[in-house]
């Protein structure tokens, strides 16, 4: 009887140990955006949708930043001339993480992070930027971890963001929760065949 039940807690054990694990990880870059595409909208990566909010466009960075390329989410720069006020960034699931690429318009600006998990505050933080070589606006990089669903982004001046890498916690792929039920069925029928001995 004692080997069955060392058997059983091997598999198991084995079962979890090899198990490959998934991470929901989604980089929302805005590359597949319509250039001139006001907030809100929302986009969808990896199963893991993002709703975009405030008063921003996307837009060409035409080379004004180091860090955020391509596509972007900006304020007050192409299209309307009244963008301004906080970021909203709301979440189909619970993210653990979440880093970004931003800019503030001019040499010295702060970024302001509030994190939210079903409306009520959970965190936040505030991010400085450096101005890169040969440019002018300030950039950072921002990064949040704990257990949120939306995050506000403010600063005092026009506000860029790129690359939001936004992570949720590691689950064992479908196949490791079909080995639970398999193992657990060869221990019952190994026990009954040792107690009809």
């Amino acid at each position: 009887m004692a080997r069955i039940g060392t058997l059983f807690v091997t598999c198991f054990a084995l079962a979890f140990c090899t198990a490959q694990y998934t991470k929901a990880d989604a980089l929302f870059d805005f590359e597949t955006n319509a250039a001139g595409t006001p907030t809100p909208f929302t986009n969808t990566v990896n199963g893991l949708s993002a709703i975009f909010g405030g008063s921003a466009r996307v837009c060409d960075s035409q080379g004004f930043f180091q860090s955020l390329s391509g596509q972007i989410l900006i304020q007050n720069f192409c299209g309307s001339s009244s963008d301004s006020g906080p970021l909203t960034i709301s979440f189909s699931s619970p993210l653990t993480a979440i880093s970004f690429d931003f800019a503030v318009a001019g040499p010295n600006g702060t970024l302001s992070l509030s994190a939210f998990l079903g409306g009520m505050p959970v965190g936040g933080s505030n991010f400085g930027t450096t101005i890169p070589p040969g440019l002018f606006n300030g950039e950072g990089v921002a990064n949040f971890s704990g257990a949120f669903d939306s995050v506000q982004l403010s600063s005092d001046f026009f506000l860029a963001v790129d690359n939001v890498d936004a992570g949720t916690t590691p689950v064992p792929e479908p196949g490791v929760w079909l080995l639970i039920p398999a193992i657990g069925l060869f221990a019952v029928m190994r026990r009954r065949s040792w107690s009809l001995r």
